[in-house]
């Protein structure tokens, strides 16, 4: 299980970092090129959004309710990794599955991509950090491994 701890907790940091680079990066270049970078990346984030969902769930089943801090912790990132996964996907399904060619994206649902797209790196960095640490790796501590 620290393997896969491990191996998620980097793929959440980097797909956090990934989609923050993407969103800031999108207004530089072309629209064609944005689309076709947010198509792609749409796949990743949608297992990103699954897997913190279910890794902040299972933090949150194991909070010992004695430690106040942990328990809050873990629920205040079980609540986020739900939003994320619920904002995403509605937005996803309506985007992809139910959209008509010629309608154009509303500025509300415009609003409500880029609560998406600022939370899903808050998000997955929190996951990614969760993950390593667990298994006693510190990536924000130079990299050494916890004694």
């Amino acid at each position: 299980m620290d393997l896969i701890k491990r191996l998620f907790g980097y793929i959440h940091i980097i797909l956090g970092l990934a989609v923050a680079v993407q969103f800031l990066a999108s207004e530089v270049y072309d629209d064609d090129s944005v689309v076709q970078v947010w198509d792609v990346l749409n796949y990743f984030m949608a297992v990103g959004a699954i897997a913190a969902l279910i890794f902040s769930f299972l933090r949150a089943r194991s909070a010992d309710e004695s430690d106040l801090q942990e328990w809050i912790t873990a629920n205040a990132m079980l609540i986020a990794s739900s939003a994320l996964f619920l904002l995403y996907f509605e937005q996803w399904f309506a985007w992809t599955v139910f959209k008509d060619a010629a309608d154009e994206i509303g500025d509300f649902r415009w609003l409500i991509w880029t609560a998406v797209d600022v939370m899903f790196p808050i998000v997955n960095i929190i996951v990614g950090t969760y993950l390593l640490r667990s298994v006693g790796f510190r990536p924000f501590d130079g990299g050494a491994d916890a004694e």
